[in-house]
C-alpha cells in the first residue's frame, strides 16, 4: 500500500511524467533500497535494478483496483486506482514510519521520464554495488564506468553527460555517498 502512496503523491503534481511498469520497477528499487519494507530482492537487468517478484505484487494489487494498468502509446501506464481512496485512511497510520521514504521518492521522481528513472535506478544499484566489492564509498567515476560497462549494449547507448549528471546530483541530494571527482565528464549547464 506505501507503493501506491507514492504513485498517488507523485500524480498529485501536475507536470509529473506517465508513470509505466519501468518506472514503477524503478520507483519501488528506490523506496526499498532507501528502507521501505518491501520484501523484495533486486538483480542486475537490462533496464536497470529489476524484481520479479513486484510482477506478484502489482497483480494482486491491480485485482484489488488499488493500481490499475492502462494502453498509452507503447507503454502500460501504472495509475492509482478507484479503491485507494477507499481503502487509504485504514493504512495511513501504517504509512507513518515510512512518509520520509514515500515522500523522498516521489520527490525524485516526479521530475523524470522513464530513461532518467531508470539511469537513476542503474546509478544506485551499481553504487552499492561497488560499495559492497571495494568496502569503501565509491568515486563518481568509478560508478561512471560501472554503469557504462553494464549498458554498453544498450540501444540508444546512455550519454557519458547524462550518467555522470545523475551520479551528481544523487549524492547532492543524498541518495549515494560519492567520493568527489573533479574529471567527471558533466554537462555544460551542470559546470555553470
Amino acid at each position: 500500500m506505501a507503493l501506491v502512496e507514492i504513485l498517488r503523491k507523485l500524480e498529485a503534481q501536475p507536470y509529473h511524467c506517465p508513470v509505466g511498469r519501468i518506472m514503477f520497477q524503478k520507483l519501488v528499487y528506490a523506496a526499498t533500497r532507501e528502507g521501505l519494507p518491501t520484501g523484495l530482492g533486486y538483480r542486475k537487468c537490462s533496464f536497470g535494478p529489476f524484481s520479479s517478484k513486484l510482477q506478484q505484487v502489482q497483480t494482486q494489487l491491480v485485482k484489488r483496483n488499488l493500481l490499475p494498468e492502462e494502453p498509452l502509446g507503447r507503454m502500460f501506464r501504472v495509475r492509482v486506482g478507484a479503491n485507494y481512496a477507499r481503502v487509504r485512511a485504514e493504512f495511513e497510520a501504517a504509512f507513518a514510519p515510512w512518509t520520509h521514504i514515500i515522500d523522498k521518492t516521489a520527490d525524485l521522481f516526479q521530475r523524470v521520464d522513464t530513461n532518467q528513472a531508470e539511469i537513476l535506478a542503474t546509478v544506485m544499484f551499481a553504487a552499492d554495488s561497488l560499495e559492497n566489492s571495494l568496502r569503501r564509498v565509491p568515486a563518481e567515476g568509478e560508478i561512471l564506468a560501472a554503469v557504462l560497462d553494464w549498458k554498453q549494449r544498450r540501444d540508444p547507448p546512455l550519454k557519458k553527460e547524462e550518467v555522470a549528471a545523475a551520479i551528481r546530483n544523487l549524492a547532492m541530494l543524498r541518495w549515494l555517498s560519492v567520493t568527489y571527482d573533479p574529471d567527471l565528464p558533466l554537462p555544460a549547464e551542470e559546470l555553470l
